[in-house]
């Protein structure tokens, strides 16, 4: 047994104190080890996104992550800008781990558009949630009908994929969607894939509702992570539960059970997703009673509720909406038109229509544009940047105007339009307010772009005051979704050179975006760029071996 030294009360030497620097390295080592246990887990996640061919990052798992930082840096005493510094470094050092040494230096693409004024007119890209309330509708139906021309990205082919699992016959080509007739889709014992998209499982699950039993449902790395909890309080009532399989999660995989007594009528509190209950408004006509939904005047999913309802009309299912009630009828059978007609994507579209503010000349989208508030406050966006805004039957179009003496920005609904509106104030080239701001993460990226830019700013709790200057860039950067990637090409005919590392991730949510970029200034009608094919005749040579 080791002898320890005994130090008397009287006299003897006290025990040394630790040093400074002693205290910080062993501080240092146990940080050390925490860091490599973060970085085990978020490299676990990035390596199944990177099997599925998608990108180490998770945005939406990072913005969950960081509201503890945001949380914990006050009382810490700790500055949130370099937190958020701090936490992206930790990040990219989880994620560097996962890549291939030859990838870990990613290839930059730098942003020079032409210097001259916009000629564009082509079919802007239909909504995404319409879209998808008319997709989960055919299916269900077992309608045929072709719908386009859509966004159709990754969400739009994951939930593709899983009404094809429960029965449907939906095929994409390009923008277009078909749905060829059948007899609907059933889910009894089958395992459905719902992707990475809340959205995809919220109508499995709503549409899975019709019929007694049980069926499973998996998702990807952000679906596992999603928490169901929230769910139980609908669909209890709904005589249906959702088991998640894995214990030590909340999210998918689960197992849906179906056949209690289904409700006619239901509560809704401000804990449920807006968009799950439009998933179950949408599918609440295959239900035994139909449903009838109860919600506080003001509640933020009467939106969601409203597209659904007309959706539902156009299809002969007698919806009603008022201020605090929206009742869903059941009914045997619907007619889904043959060519359902899908606004435009109201953020994105306003994204695409901001070009003349930068670059002169006009900007015509063909569609109809959405009546919606998130649509209005995107139009407002517009205006307060300078543009000039017409909208027609069909199309909507942008040209350059005059911005305000005093320009203020208020997102309201449009709250991805974040980085395009910092664009907006930017350009203004005057002192701009910038407020309605609801994402704390999204706030501190945009006050990262500014100082990139070398733009300078005062900042409030939810409000930003942009200043007049001259920018900058000095090397690329990440831009933490795809509006911001967007903003960036904006500002590329302020300061050409400007440089991203993710050009992907705006495909991501329009596939055809580049396609777009690409052919400035001078677009009628947007079309691919054509894949020469190699002429055999002339690729094939004889080698001679002696």
């Amino acid at each position: 047994m080791p002898e320890y030294k005994k130090f008397e009360r009287s006299g003897g030497a006290a025990p040394r104190r630790q040093s400074l620097l002693d205290e910080i390295k062993e501080l240092d080592a146990r940080l050390l080890s925490l860091v490599s246990r973060r970085n085990y887990l978020m490299g676990k996640a990035a390596s199944k996104r990177k099997q599925k061919g998608l990108p180490l990052g998770d945005p939406d798992m990072e913005r969950r992550i960081f509201e503890t930082w945001s949380a914990e840096a006050g009382p810490k005493k700790f500055d949130l800008k370099t937190a958020r510094r701090v936490f992206e470094q930790l990040n990219n050092l989880a994620y560097a781990g996962v890549a291939k040494p030859e990838n870990r230096k990613l290839s930059t693409y730098v942003l020079s558009p032409p210097q001259k004024p916009v000629d564009v007119t082509f079919d802007g890209p239909g909504s995404l949630f319409q879209s998808k309330l008319w997709i989960a509708l055919s299916a269900a139906s077992g309608a045929e009908a072709k719908m386009g021309p859509l966004c159709v990205n990754d969400e739009i082919t994951e939930l593709i994929k899983a009404l094809n699992q429960a029965g449907a016959h939906l095929s994409w080509d390009g923008e277009t969607i078909d749905s060829r007739s059948g007899d609907g889709i059933e889910f009894e014992e089958k395992l459905i894939f719902a992707g990475d998209n809340a959205m995809t499982m919220f109508l499995t699950i709503a549409f899975g509702l019709k019929t007694v039993g049980k069926f499973k449902i998996a998702g990807g790395p952000i679906l596992k992570q999603y928490d169901s909890r929230p769910l139980a309080e609908v669909l209890s009532p709904l005589g249906a539960r959702l088991n998640t399989l894995d214990l030590q999660s909340h999210g998918l995989p689960a197992r849906l059970e179906c056949g209690g007594r289904m409700a006619s009528s239901i509560e809704i509190s401000e804990d449920i997703p807006a968009e799950f209950i439009s998933a179950l408004a949408l599918a609440a006509w295959t239900y035994p009673q139909g449903l009838t939904f109860k919600f506080a005047e003001g509640w933020h999913g009467a939106g969601l509720l409203k597209e659904v309802v007309a959706v539902l009309k156009k299809c002969g299912v007698a919806a009603k909406l008022n201020e605090t009630e929206c009742s869903i009828p059941a009914t045997k059978e619907i007619s889904v038109p043959e060519q359902p007609s899908i606004a435009l994507e109201p953020e994105l579209c306003a994204a695409l229509l901001a070009m003349p503010a930068f670059s002169n000349g006009q900007v015509t989208l063909n569609g109809y544009w959405p009546k919606t508030k998130t649509a209005e406050d995107a139009l407002r966006i517009l205006k307060a940047g300078g543009l000039n805004v017409e909208i027609s039957k069909g199309s909507i179009t942008a040209t350059k105007g005059e911005a305000a003496a005093e320009a203020s920005f208020d997102f309201g609904n449009a709250n991805d339009l974040f980085p395009v509106g910092l664009a907006l104030a930017v350009n203004t080239r005057s002192e701009c307010k910038v407020s309605n701001i609801a994402d704390a993460v999204m706030f501190e990226q945009g006050i990262e772009l500014l100082e990139r830019l070398g733009i300078k700013y005062e900042r409030g709790d939810e409000e930003l005051t942009v200043l007049p200057g001259r920018l900058k860039w000095d090397e690329a950067w990440s831009a933490p979704t795809p509006f911001f990637g967007i903003a960036l090409g904006l500002m590329a005919w302020m300061r050409p050179g400007i440089s991203l590392e993710n050009p992907g991730d705006i495909s991501d949510l329009w596939p055809r975006y580049w396609t777009l970029y690409n052919s400035l200034p001078e677009i009628n009608g947007l079309k691919d760029p054509e894949v020469k094919k190699k002429d055999e005749s002339t690729t094939r040579r004889r080698i001679k071996i002696d």
